[in-house]
């Protein structure tokens, strides 16, 4: 097992859009990712499986944050872009 702390909101970007992401980190190593509940204050995120899957999986938990918080930089990026490049037309 390995708890980890991971920004409450954050934790949207691990468990995916209806769990998909909680399943493809199942599904890929079989490592199991627990996420405390939308009503709870806690910050900690669960791993539980075979101790030489684990580092795999932490890593996909990041890798799922780290994804989403790119995309999301990107996308106001180009909205920025956006607005200047009509501005200036």
């Amino acid at each position: 097992m390995v708890a980890v702390e991971v920004k409450k909101s954050q934790h949207k970007y691990i468990i995916g859009t209806k769990g998909l992401n909680l399943h493809e980190i199942l599904a890929e190593t079989g490592v199991s990712v627990e996420v405390p509940p939308l009503d709870s204050s806690s910050d900690t995120i669960t791993l539980r499986g075979d101790a030489d899957k684990l580092g795999l999986a932490l890593t996909a938990v990041y890798t799922k944050v780290g994804i989403e918080q790119l995309c999301y930089c990107l996308c106001t990026i180009f909205i920025i872009c956006a607005v200047i490049y009509i501005g200036c037309n």
